[in-house]
């Protein structure tokens, strides 16, 4: 048997299919719906579609509130099935679940410190930066002379920032620091429950 969908874009239509242990996915244009369609009674899989085998698959997400469906498989790669028809979506997320037995199910909320790590990493490592910058400037409009030696390297970019003194360097990290929190508000309001199908390692 061979389940199909297909959700309309703008320009062109998505198509997501499970057949047998694979599951298959593409774009087609509207005026190839018919064809597709015929194809598919005829249990023939239409040519250009991507196939991900079932045992390929190490996790499936399906995020509350997020148009996609993710689906990670082989050693690092992912691929999205974008829906807008959060129904739809969760149609298509239930009928993988009840197909793909060995992966297992599981729903959680992520922390925030989970969701939004690269943000945070980002504040941290900005702060880090600017205290190392802001160092140098107020040695050098103390009056702290630097002699640089060797080749070039972190510290020697952390002092050439220092130089644009102490006003600038606070102004251009209250800048940088504005950007990574922004950042992280935006994606920790994008925080929501997430229903997931993973395989044991």
């Amino acid at each position: 048997m061979i389940k199909f969908w297909k959700i309309k874009n703008k320009k062109n239509i998505d198509v997501i299919l499970v057949h047998k242990t694979s599951i298959f996915k593409g774009k087609i244009k509207p005026e190839e719906l018919n064809y597709f369609s015929r194809q598919l009674e005829k249990k023939v899989i239409p040519e250009n579609l991507f196939e991900i085998p079932f045992n390929y698959i190490k996790k499936i997400e399906n995020q509350e509130n997020k148009n996609e469906l993710k689906i990670y498989f082989g050693k690092e790669s992912e691929e999205e099935i974008i829906c807008d028809n959060a129904p739809l979506k969760k149609e298509i997320f239930n009928y993988l679940r009840e197909q793909i037995a060995d992966l297992n199910y599981s729903k959680e909320t992520p922390s925030i410190i989970k969701y939004a790590k690269p943000q945070l990493f980002s504040i941290l490592f900005t702060l880090g930066v600017f205290l190392w910058c802001l160092y140098y400037a107020i040695q050098i409009e103390s009056g702290v002379i630097y002699e640089l030696k060797g080749t070039a390297g972190l510290g020697a970019i952390m002092y050439s920032i220092g130089l644009l003194g102490v006003f600038k360097v606070v102004l251009l990290f209250l800048l940088l620091l504005g950007i990574s929190v922004y950042s992280l508000i935006k994606k920790t309001r994008s925080r929501s429950e997430i229903e997931q199908l993973s395989r044991n390692k």
